[in-house]
């Protein structure tokens, strides 16, 4: 795993004497660097800052984050893009910087906006910051594998793949709990939904896409659901292939 963690201030934060971006993206790495003992990354560009903290498994000789495009999309992410090799071989005319499994995302999202994540098979949760359209993107996997927490505040908005580094950091307060959530955690042993057991801080859900522009989300996208696969076979036969078909190229 690798950690991830980043802030949009508003304008009028900045123009205030809002936080620092570097010290508070320090603090940061410092609380997440368990999750990414490899190598941290920075990226701050006006109002956005992003970082990760790197655990090295794909491409580790020039793997590292923030990977950029020439556009000037910065990204940063936890995860495995398993469909990677096939998405790099779809996009013949991209002169790819690295070998990591991650850089094929930055193109999906020149190509398609805020509709990348429907061409992603894997587990990701995935920073994007955009200084074309001004704005940040947040985006998390299908099945939410890959943890991803934010929280907004007067003057803009933090994410981090933890809880306790939002907290730990001072971007949220740990004593305002919301209680549905600690009583769900409390019965359940986990939450659902949006809703952590700290009123302040929520949770990308899961193949959920949020667009944060001047620190406020602007835009929510749920991805579609998964293909079905055509009518439900009539014989335990073709029940059996198609299931034998679907694990196949899932291993694949």
């Amino acid at each position: 795993m690798c950690g991830i963690a980043g802030v949009m201030l508003r304008a009028q934060s900045q123009a205030s004497g809002g936080p620092a971006i570097g010290g508070l993206l320090d603090r940061l790495a410092d609380l997440l660097g368990h999750r990414g003992p490899d190598g941290r990354g920075y990226h701050v560009k006006g109002s956005v800052g992003l970082l990760q903290t790197r655990l090295a498994i794909i491409d580790l000789v020039t793997g590292d984050q923030p990977l950029f495009e020439p556009g000037g999309t910065a990204l940063v992410a936890n995860g495995e893009i398993y469909n990677y090799i096939e998405l790099r071989a779809a996009m013949p005319d991209v002169g790819f910087a690295t070998r990591s499994d991650c850089e094929p995302v930055l193109h999906l999202y020149r190509q398609h906006g805020l509709d990348f994540a429907e061409r992603l098979r894997g587990m990701y949760a995935i920073a994007l910051h955009d200084p074309v359209n001004a704005r940040l993107v947040l985006a998390r996997d299908r099945f939410g594998i890959k943890p991803l927490y934010y929280v907004e505040r007067d003057d803009g908005l933090a994410f981090a793949s933890e809880p306790r580094a939002l907290l730990a950091a001072g971007l949220a307060p740990a004593h305002q709990l919301h209680d549905a959530a600690r009583d769900e955690l409390l019965q359940l042993h986990f939450t659902t939904g949006r809703d952590t057991i700290f009123s302040r801080i929520k949770r990308v859900l899961p193949g959920e896409t949020i667009a944060v522009v001047d620190g406020r989300i602007v835009e929510r996208r749920r991805l579609a659901a998964l293909p079905e696969g055509g009518p439900v076979p009539e014989d335990e036969a073709s029940a059996l292939d198609r299931i034998d078909a679907a694990l196949a190229d899932s291993v694949r």
